[in-house]
């Protein structure tokens, strides 16, 4: 497969590096032109600080990571951590070999490069357990990256990624990983880099059979088999580099994104309306501008088209298709249904080195926050309490005989930390908690802890079946069967189309994890009035997308006015060019 992927890279005078085949193929060769002065990039004051802002968080990463590298041999170690750090610069290279050459344990910040490709990668760690250059040696790369890689493996309906051995970074180069439990999922860019950089060690012979992966905030390392890696480099470099722009999700924050929108608004280009591989069918058809499309009678995506060229991003459905849907009526098919049911809007906010910092829920009456501000987690206590009044609502609405739901809008990060939060504690008990700056709830009491003032956090069957159950609903499931788009249907867009005014104007989640950060930084530097002002930002920021799901709710339930229907678009006209 080496000599495969070697013959299969493109001609070029520079490398192949893993930039070059993720996200946007045509933005490599546009990068290329800017550095022969073919072609201006175009970076706005925001755009840079977004890529200093992401460079730093990645060093962040790494320089925990390396923290965290054995220094020295632990009882029962037969081996010694030795380790080489690569000095950035021309000669990085030849350091590289070097270290492997000298049979080094731990490689920092290694740069591989022979004929079409070149990489730097985090780590080396060596597989073998033998020392110097002995025979056998043996590599693995590994890569920290950015997401959450580990998950749990066991079996449930919807679970992805691939089963993995894990073994503690204070481990590495020196135990052997184990089999676990576990499971996990690797970004485009992360894999691309690992399968760079296993194949070059193999073409110097000295690789092991696995690449490697740190999550973001873990102190375990996936360790999986680097050969499912290597065919995805190979079908990579295999797709023929692009000559003219297609619109892709990258676009939004690309340095050439003015120079390859004029190209594609001069033809109406098809993916302007559907980027990336969501055009591709059609192109095959010979369908590649909009208003081809929009003429083409293909149902919807044709009255979709047509919705694009008037500047119409979101189109109705026809309400006889999703309007009795159950989960819209509590389990019923109309608002009689409704009658005396308890309803909860749930949003929440995650850190992704830290976990959960904020859970808020609104009941129609009133925005309740379980949050957890301290400098140091709380180990799970706000997730407990938010648990506790949650079921605890749901356990009196059944007593009653009352139907209970509570709703989210897109539910799959909810479910993940309640899941994880219930494996890592279930069962542990807490303070009810008296709703002090550090976490907890203010005036909780509606049945959120036991008798003796405390509140257990779940155990993963417990949140397993609450998440399984008709109590729990995901809006946005419901949302996608009534709407048709042009556009995101992200709870900030749909929200507006409810009539939602959103109180902290174009926040996001990556916003929302900055302020949390320096509010913790507030509150370690004794500045408490600076940190509860942020506390006080991201509560509203997180009360806004509570009450933005419960209009979203009854905007579904008026059968979603305001916008076409899909049956309204008319058919723009041919005209000439």
């Amino acid at each position: 497969m080496l000599g495969d992927i070697v013959n299969a890279c493109p001609p070029a005078a520079a490398p192949v590096t893993p930039a070059d085949l993720t996200g946007c193929r045509h933005r490599a060769v546009l990068r290329r032109a800017a550095e022969a002065g073919v072609v201006p990039p175009e970076t706005s004051p925001a755009d840079l600080a977004e890529v200093l802002t992401h460079r730093y968080r990645a060093h962040l990463r790494r320089s925990a990571v390396r923290d965290r590298l054995p220094t020295a041999p632990r009882i029962g170690d037969r081996l010694i951590p030795t380790r080489w750090d690569i000095t950035p610069g021309p000669t990085a290279e030849e350091e590289t070999l070097e270290a492997l050459a000298a049979g080094t344990r731990l490689i920092v910040g290694a740069h591989l490069a022979d004929g079409p490709l070149a990489t730097r990668v985090d780590l080396l760690v060596r597989a073998d357990h033998g020392t110097g250059a002995s025979p056998g040696l043996a590599y693995t790369p590994v890569r920290v990256s950015a997401h959450s890689v580990i998950r749990d493996g066991r079996s449930r309906r919807g679970s992805r990624g691939a089963r993995c051995r894990v073994v503690d970074v204070a481990a590495l180069g020196l135990s052997d990983p184990v089999d676990a439990p576990l499971r996990y999922r690797a970004a485009a860019e992360d894999s691309q880099v690992l399968a760079v950089a296993w194949v070059l060690l193999a073409g110097m012979g000295v690789a092991s059979g696995d690449a490697g992966l740190i999550g973001a905030g873990s102190a375990r390392c996936a360790v999986f088999p680097a050969g499912r890696l290597a065919e995805g480099l190979l079908k990579a470099v295999s797709v023929p580099v692009p000559r003219r722009p297609l619109r892709v999700r990258e676009c939004a924050t690309c340095e050439f994104h003015n120079h390859c929108r004029a190209q594609l608004t001069t033809t109406a280009d098809v993916s302007l309306m559907l980027p990336g591989d969501r055009s591709a069918a059609l192109r095959e058809d010979g369908l590649t501008t909009v208003p081809a499309l929009a003429r083409a009678d293909r149902g919807e995506v044709s009255a979709l088209a047509a919705a694009w060229l008037r500047g119409e991003r979101f189109l109705r459905r026809p309400t006889a298709g999703w309007i009795d849907d159950p989960r819209l009526w509590a389990g019923g098919t109309g608002p009689g249904d409704l009658d005396g049911c308890v309803e909860v809007d749930v949003d929440m906010e995650a850190h992704p080195g830290r976990g959960t910092f904020l859970w808020g829920t609104w009941d129609g009456v009133r925005y309740r926050a379980f949050a957890d501000f301290g400098v140091e987690p709380d180990g799970g206590a706000h997730v407990a309490r938010f648990w506790s009044w949650l079921t605890g609502r749901r356990d009196d609405a059944v007593l009653r005989g009352r139907r209970f739901r509570a709703y989210c809008y897109s539910a799959q990060g909810e479910n993940h930390w309640l899941r994880e939060y219930a494996t890592a504690y279930g069962g542990r008990r807490y303070p009810a908690g008296d709703g002090g700056d550090g976490g907890g709830c203010g005036d909780c009491g509606d049945g959120s802890a036991a008798g003796d003032g405390t509140v257990v956090m779940p155990t993963r069957a417990e949140v397993d079946a609450f998440l399984t159950s008709e109590h729990w609903v995901d809006v946005f499931a419901v949302v996608r069967r009534a709407v048709a788009a042009n556009d995101s249907l992200g709870l900030k867009n749909t929200g507006v189309l409810a009539g939602y005014a959103f109180s902290q104007g174009d926040m996001d989640g990556r916003e929302a994890v900055d302020r949390f950060e320096a509010t913790v930084a507030a509150a370690a530097d004794g500045r408490g009035d600076e940190a509860r002002d942020l506390r006080r930002i991201l509560e509203r920021y997180n009360a806004d997308d509570c009450m933005a799901t419960a209009a979203v709710r009854r905007w579904l339930r008026r059968g979603a006015p305001g916008i076409p229907g899909v049956e309204d678009v008319a058919v723009p006209e041919r005209s000439d060019g």
